[in-house]
């Protein structure tokens, strides 16, 4: 503290600012631009649905026409094989002079010869098997 010296005033505000009006006409402005957007918006939304319309109307006759070319090569397929079939299935007599085959007989063939006796076969549990006692 300081005897003796000025003495200290409070300053005083001053609003140095845009005046209403200035804040009046940007405010007008912003509403101007928000319109012209939302303008543009709805313009753009509706150039959209409209190309979206198109095409899915578009799809739906290709749609008609892939059913339509299907339906006709599915019936052209079938009377193909209907008709491969019909070709293929008549039965015609031999003509004069055509080699005809006739069923192969068996041949006869002569009976064994080779008997094996089974009474001489050894039956016992181990016969025939060459066991081994071992050396002592």
């Amino acid at each position: 503290m300081c005897f003796g010296g000025p003495s200290i005033s409070m300053p005083t505000v001053e609003y140095t600012g845009p005046s209403q009006e200035d804040l009046d006409a940007q405010t007008a402005a912003l509403d101007t631009f928000k319109d012209d957007l939302q303008t543009q918006q709805d313009s753009l939304t509706a150039s959209l649905q409209s190309q979206i319309d198109a095409a899915n109307e578009q799809a739906a006759a290709l749609q008609e026409q892939l059913d339509a070319e299907m339906a006709a090569a599915s019936a052209a397929a079938a009377a193909q094989q209907t008709a491969a079939i019909a070709a293929t299935a008549t039965e015609t007599p031999p003509g004069e002079g055509a080699q005809t085959t006739e069923a192969i007989k068996k041949k006869k063939k002569p009976e064994s010869t080779l008997k094996i006796a089974r009474a001489s076969l050894p039956s016992a549990a181990g016969a025939g098997l060459n066991i081994s006692g071992g050396s002592a």
